[in-house]
């Protein structure tokens, strides 16, 4: 009798059904989580350049290995931080329904007050991040894909918070550079603050609030 042929398909592997998989994904964003909250104390406590992907692994509680199946290095740890921190403090804008109808001085204070909020347990690693960010090969710095893409979304989000602000038709001399002078700005703010030693970095806040009025109502008289 002939041999009965086999087929030559392949099978395709069988799906792990959907609550695995919600499972699977539930323990990785956990491991994402323990990753990034070792990685971030460690750089508060021993400083950015000290710290090493061994001793965050020996933090969180896994292997150096499975640290670089989330973060190929520990730039990307602090820029996943810094994307976070962003999107959260931009959400904190867009989504308050007391915002919605306020003035664009009050969406900008609120928008960097929510960024300086939630720095403030990281403040010597902030500093860190800032020396970091001048050597020119460093994934934090102003030459890296990562990072401008980053700063990029959040100045589309304040020009849209400028466009919003102002009158339909309203035409402001050099508008199109508005959200680089606001970054500017924020690096100001950011300089200020980390030097600032007033209780609860009230002066902080003050200088914000007044150059925030200063600026935005410049913007108001040359439109």
């Amino acid at each position: 009798m002939p041999a009965t042929r086999r087929s030559s398909r392949r099978r395709s592997p069988a799906k792990a059904p959907p609550a695995r998989r919600g499972r699977r994904a539930e323990r990785k964003a956990a491991t994402e989580r323990r990753i990034i909250t070792a990685a971030l104390g460690l750089f508060q406590s021993r400083g950015f350049d000290a710290t090493t992907t061994r001793a965050i692994a020996k933090k969180a509680g896994i292997a150096e290995g499975t640290v670089f199946n989330y973060f190929p290095t520990k730039e990307d740890i602090a820029l996943h931080f810094f994307e976070q921190e962003v999107e959260e403090a931009m959400a904190t804008v867009s989504k308050s329904p007391r915002l919605r109808k306020a003035t664009l001085e009050e969406k900008l204070f609120a928008l960097i007050q929510r960024q300086l909020e939630l720095l403030l347990p990281y403040e010597r690693f902030i500093g860190n991040a800032f020396l970091e960010a001048l050597k020119p090969a460093s994934k934090l710095g102003i030459f890296s894909h990562r990072a401008a893409a980053l700063r990029h979304r959040y100045l589309a989000f304040v020009q849209t918070l400028v466009e919003e602000s102002l009158p339909k038709k309203t035409v402001v001399p050099l508008q199109w550079w508005v959200p680089d002078a606001f970054w500017l700005f924020y690096m100001v703010v950011l300089l200020f603050w980390l030097s600032d030693a007033s209780p609860r970095k009230q002066n902080t806040l003050g200088f914000l609030d007044r150059s925030l009025q200063i600026g935005v109502g410049m913007l108001r008289r040359a439109g």
